[in-house]
């Protein structure tokens, strides 16, 4: 009797773990793991970019991947809907080669397209969850639907339509989601450039955050020179204020855990830089905390990574395009 209580454990415990790896070889079909706890939220809505309002400061986040605008800034957009500013936040990819969080929730090695994709639309989920806390609304969120891991490409040999890149993981040359900014766009450089153009032509912000040119990140390395390439086809009277934010240096932040009376620095090696440090209160580092917990997906892989950022000050960098240090050329520019 007790031997086929103990057999009966084990098929059922291998069952359990089987379970996952087969549910992921599904052919055409997500992975449905990938959706944990998030089944009932509708995917994001595409908006069009939020008419600009007058007598505020208007200020564009441009965030490489969803959670970067939290890790770098939330407490200061927290502070700054408080006080009655307009925020937009534009996200150039979904995070959806995240491999680490794509083979915890399969538990399958196998780089399926469609899983890839299925975490994208999580991404945007947690994205709006995580701004809603700050005091975003959906509408001022914009989903680029760019390659992650491949912005450095479109900065380079991908520039113009004529060499376009494929993502080798959603094996797409094109941002195929349902809401994506431009639909019509196509993977590369010209085309994120363009629709980069126009976010900032019909905002009109008077503050715009960038990634640091020096993030160890080359997606973020890449979004500022992307960036910068649109902003300086704007005219001289309506270039915003820009400022830079850090997310990816060595050994940085310490300590490697949540420490919310520990003041951030930045780096040593970056000490060159011009630093501001934006003092949060308390009711803003909270609402920070509860962002960064909206990325559940990136918790699960990195959470103390992510928990190190809430602190009761936020950095930035002043700078002039001019002063940038040289990054790759675009190529016929």
């Amino acid at each position: 009797m007790r031997r086929t209580i103990r057999v009966r454990k084990r098929w059922l415990a291998g069952g359990a773990l089987a379970l996952p790896l087969a549910l992921g070889l599904v052919p055409g079909v997500p992975h449905p793991f990938i959706g944990l706890f998030l089944w009932g939220v509708p995917v994001p809505p595409r908006v069009e970019v939020p008419a600009p309002l007058a007598g505020v400061e208007r200020v564009l986040v441009i965030a490489p991947h969803p959670d970067d605008e939290v890790l770098g800034l939330g407490g200061t957009i927290a502070q700054l809907r408080r006080d009655g500013h307009q925020v937009v936040v534009a996200f150039l990819t979904n995070g959806d080669a995240n491999q680490a969080a794509k083979r915890l929730f399969t538990v399958n090695p196998l780089g399926r397209a469609e899983d890839y994709r299925a975490l994208g639309y999580r991404r945007q989920k947690e994205a709006v969850a995580a701004l809603r806390v700050l005091g975003v609304p959906k509408n001022a969120v914009l989903f680029l639907g760019y390659p992650d891991r491949g912005l450095a490409g479109l900065a380079g040999k991908h520039w113009s339509r004529e060499a376009l890149y494929t993502s080798p993981f959603t094996r797409a040359n094109y941002p195929f989601y349902r809401n994506s900014f431009n639909p019509r766009a196509m993977y590369c450089g010209e085309d994120l450039v363009a629709d980069l153009g126009t976010i900032l032509r019909r905002f009109s912000p008077t503050v715009v955050y960038l990634p640091h040119p020096e993030d160890g990140h080359p997606d973020h390395r890449a979004a500022v020179q992307l960036g910068v390439a649109a902003l300086s086809a704007l005219d001289a009277a309506l270039r915003p204020e820009l400022r830079l934010y850090l997310v990816h240096a060595p050994r940085w932040p310490t300590p490697r855990r949540l420490a919310p009376d520990r003041e951030l620095t930045a780096p040593g090696a970056l000490g060159r830089w011009d630093w501001t440090s934006v003092p949060l209160d308390e009711g803003a580092i909270e609402l920070k905390l509860q962002a960064v917990r909206a990325y559940s997906s990136q918790r699960v892989t990195n959470g103390r990574f992510l928990a190190s950022f809430v602190r009761p000050n936020e950095l930035y960098a002043s700078f002039t395009p001019s002063s940038l240090p040289a990054g790759p050329a675009f190529p016929g520019r």
